[in-house]
């Protein structure tokens, strides 16, 4: 067999895993490439997110009072609005039209990830990116060899990129205030 028909024959999925087997040229490396460190930051970034989201819904209960200050402004300042009003509600406009919705988007498709995994997968996010354990403390509350443990890391981030690599692109864009 030449060389042009082997990599043709890599080509065909069914075919790889026994042409591999048997010395072939392709090998199973060729699936999707996961960027593990960044799956890792945005499960560590989760918790703040939903801290954030719980901050920037609390700061829109002030609206209703500044829209009224606006207007009473506007109404005894000869038509001016203070600068730091209007600031302040330009500032409430943006949280409603972009931040929370980004947030709610990105918590929504960590929670979405988070379905693909089995209740003891569950417990390692937890502890590891959720909860902020260090590797030695998660690795010794899992009661699992240190091998054990970064082989179980690898598959579980895997397993959450792989659930929703079609939309992490929501997980990279950038909000109006730094996370």
């Amino acid at each position: 067999m030449t060389m042009e028909m082997e990599s043709e024959k890599c080509n065909w999925p069914k075919t790889i895993r026994k042409h591999v087997s048997q010395g072939g040229l392709c090998d199973v490396a060729d699936q999707v490439p996961i960027p593990y460190q960044k799956v890792e930051s945005w499960l560590k970034s989760y918790k703040d997110w939903k801290a954030r989201l719980k901050y920037v819904q609390s700061e829109l209960t002030h609206i209703p009072e500044l829209t009224r200050t606006l207007h009473m402004v506007a109404a005894h300042s000869r038509g001016r609005k203070q600068e730091t009003v209007l600031r302040t509600v330009i500032r409430r406009i943006q949280i409603t039209e972009h931040e929370i919705p980004l947030l709610l988007s990105r918590i929504s498709l960590i929670d979405y990830a988070l379905t693909a995994l089995t209740s003891e997968e569950g417990l390692f996010v937890r502890l590891r990116y959720i909860d902020n354990l260090a590797s030695s403390d998660a690795i010794s509350r899992l009661a699992l060899s240190r091998r054990a443990y970064f082989y179980h890391r690898k598959r579980i981030l895997r397993k959450i990129y792989m659930k929703i690599k079609d939309r992490a692109f929501l997980l990279d864009l950038e909000s109006s205030q730094a996370d």
